[in-house]
């Protein structure tokens, strides 16, 4: 499943690559702006303007995830093998704005508790602080890679808030190991981001991989729900994925090399 995942979703970067650069620039540059604030907040050395700059980290990683959140709808297209729409993405702003703005304060804030706990427990020294730290930790890890399925969640699904983040952990402790695999991966794009200046795949290319991934995950549930029998935690190691993703692999087509060189899907 990994393996089709990969090529799947590296297909549908690059047939779609157009349509990944306009959210792209948009984020970037709104998160240069961010960054500049930010800055300007910590060279002013003290305690207000630490303060000050958690609740504005906060304040922007919410409004910064509006913008990635609303490229959701275009992924969720992309993945079911349709043509998206640039104006659909400045359409979908007001439209995932509550979502996203939650979504991302929410984010924030982990961030931001993390940052100040872990160092704080640590400074305590002793068992106690080592432990409570660790805990800490734990907890920031399990949230993390929890939370990564709530874009795709919500555009594969549509739930409200609530049941997207319920929705969160019991995908990842369902599939523990693929949420790391996906987490890894996710952190690869972003490197590879930076090296081309965020352009591509950027934020787009991210949460284009986090609905296909996702996407192609929910096969299982489709199965499980058809087949009962098979809802044991043995069962579940066996999940027919060939048989699965026949379709996809047929929509999808052999991919011969010289089709990479045309970056528009043809009819």
């Amino acid at each position: 499943m990994i393996g089709f995942f990969l090529k799947k979703n590296f297909c549908d970067g690059w047939d779609n690559i157009l349509y990944l650069l306009v959210p792209n620039i948009v984020v970037s540059l709104f998160s240069a702006l961010a960054f500049f604030t930010l800055s300007t907040l910590l060279s002013l050395e003290s305690s207000f303007a630490l303060i000050l700059t958690c609740a504005a980290f906060i304040i922007l990683l919410a409004l910064v995830m509006v913008l990635v959140m609303a490229f959701s709808e275009n992924a969720a297209e992309i993945a079911d093998f349709s043509m998206p729409s640039i104006g659909s993405y400045f359409r979908q702003i007001p439209k995932v704005l509550p979502d996203a703005l939650r979504y991302g304060a929410l984010m924030g804030a982990l961030v931001v508790i993390g940052a100040i706990g872990i160092p704080v427990y640590n400074s305590m020294g002793g068992i106690l602080g080592n432990a409570l730290a660790l805990l800490l930790l734990s907890f920031e890890i399990v949230f993390f890679l929890s939370l990564q399925w709530f874009v795709p969640l919500r555009a594969l699904l549509h739930d409200n808030f609530f049941k997207c983040l319920k929705k969160c952990f019991i995908i990842f402790f369902d599939n523990t190991a693929f949420s790391i695999f996906m987490f890894f991966y996710n952190l690869f794009l972003a490197a590879l981001s930076f090296v081309i200046f965020t352009v591509l795949p950027g934020s787009a290319g991210i949460v284009l991989a986090q609905v296909n991934a996702l996407r192609l995950r929910l096969y299982k549930y489709d199965w499980l729900d058809a087949n009962p029998q098979y809802k044991s935690a043995n069962s579940r190691k066996n999940i027919p994925w060939d048989a699965l993703l026949e379709n996809d692999r047929n929509m999808l087509g052999p991919r011969p090399l010289k089709s990479f060189f045309m970056p528009f899907k043809q009819e």
